[in-house]
Formats: structure tokens, sequence, C-alpha cells
């Protein structure tokens, strides 16, 4: 189920699937409840036992998403599965890491010039 999640969350962030469409069968069986503690209000996700961690990464990309748009997309190398979170103010970067997958994308224009 996580693996779903994390596939489905990557179409998403590349733009190769509809949100809804996409996420939906992963929240199937899952709702909040308010709760009050300690005077504060929480909310508790109750969902199934065998998809709490697909759930959980659902909401928390629903909540960077949220709070930073635009700022959360997968690394610009095709063939990395990682996402990164863009914190330069003018909202440009490409790369998880400059050091692995930015060097790489460099040095392959670099070599394409080249010879």
């Amino acid at each position: 189920m996580l693996r779903d999640a994390r596939d489905a969350l990557t179409r998403v962030a590349r733009g190769g699937a509809d949100p809804g469409a996409a996420l939906a069968p992963l929240l199937d069986g899952v709702h909040r409840t308010p709760e009050f503690t300690d005077g504060r209000l929480t909310w508790r996700t109750v969902s199934p036992p065998h998809a709490r961690l697909a759930v959980e990464a659902v909401l928390a990309w629903a909540a960077v998403e949220e709070e930073l748009p635009g700022r959360l997309r997968p690394c610009a190398n095709d063939a990395c599965r990682l996402f990164l979170l863009d914190r330069s103010r003018a909202n440009r970067a490409r790369w998880c890491s400059m050091a692995v997958c930015g060097n790489r994308a460099k040095a392959r224009r670099h070599y394409e010039r080249t010879r």
C-alpha cells in the first residue's frame, strides 16, 4: 500500500495524474474526527491498519502542498524518485541534490556539447 501511495504521489507531482483520481483509492475508508485535548482542537485520523503509512504519506504531501504551494516537486532527473522542497527565493530549484542529480545532468550536457 505504501508503494502504491509513493507511485500515485509521484504521478501527481510529475503532472501525469489527476490528484483526486490518483489519491482517492488510497483514502478509501479514511476519516478524520475532531478531538479536544487539553483545550486544543486536534484531528484524529482513522484509517484501515494496512493503509496507515500510505494515508500518512498522502496527508503529509497535502499539508506541504497547502502550506507551500508549488514548492514540493519531483527531482528534474527522470531516473530519480526523490522529491525536493524548494526553499529558494526564486522557486527555481530543480534537483533533489546538486551534488548528485544536478552534477550528473550538468556533466551530461557538458559532454554532449564538447564531443
